[in-house]
């Protein structure tokens, strides 16, 4: 991990922890700021993949793949800052869903990981699986909404101490010869 990745996660970590304690403090204001910063994070997301295919990959091979994941992530920030206009109970649904999501993609990469002999995929394998029951925990007390409010922080919580953890663990360097 670079210096700049270490500073970025950094960031992402206080910003999760910051909104974590916002919605456990001020649980009316929540949904507003949790649909804001997520979708701000992603439309940023997006716009730097398309600012690194445009800059960088144009002419390297699998750069469309750089392109239309920085439209996609793109998109989907536009679409999440939108739904603040929507319900509670669809905005809840649609944030568990990408919990859920989430942790699928982190499953999948911890199994990538072990095919290649890594023997650091159990921290993202962990991850995952606790993302998807923060997500199922949070579609099970769905109408109970200060709880959904409060797992939903406490997953907040929890990924941005992951992040902050993975900065700060010792990583082993691979030189290709």
């Amino acid at each position: 991990m670079t210096k700049t990745q270490k500073v970025i996660n950094i960031i992402e970590a206080i910003i999760l922890v910051a909104v974590a304690f916002v919605l456990i403090s001020v649980p009316e204001m929540g949904y507003g700021i949790v649909v804001l910063v997520l979708g701000i994070g992603f439309v940023i997301k997006g716009v730097s993949a398309l600012w690194n295919y445009f800059t960088l990959s144009v002419h390297m091979v699998g750069a469309r793949r750089s392109f239309y994941y920085g439209i996609m992530i793109f998109d989907l920030g536009l679409f999440t800052i939108c739904l603040g206009n929507l319900p509670k109970l669809y905005v809840m649904i649609y944030l568990c869903g990408l919990y859920v999501f989430s942790g699928g993609i982190d499953i999948w990469s911890a199994i990538s990981q072990k095919k290649m002999e890594s023997k650091h995929y159990k921290m993202k394998l962990l991850q995952g699986i606790i993302n998807i029951l923060i997500g199922i925990m949070c579609l099970v007390f769905l109408k109970s909404e200060e709880m959904v409010i409060f797992i939903y922080a406490a997953g907040l919580a929890y990924n941005g101490i992951v992040r902050l953890i993975n900065v700060f663990k010792k990583n082993e360097t691979v030189y290709i010869q």
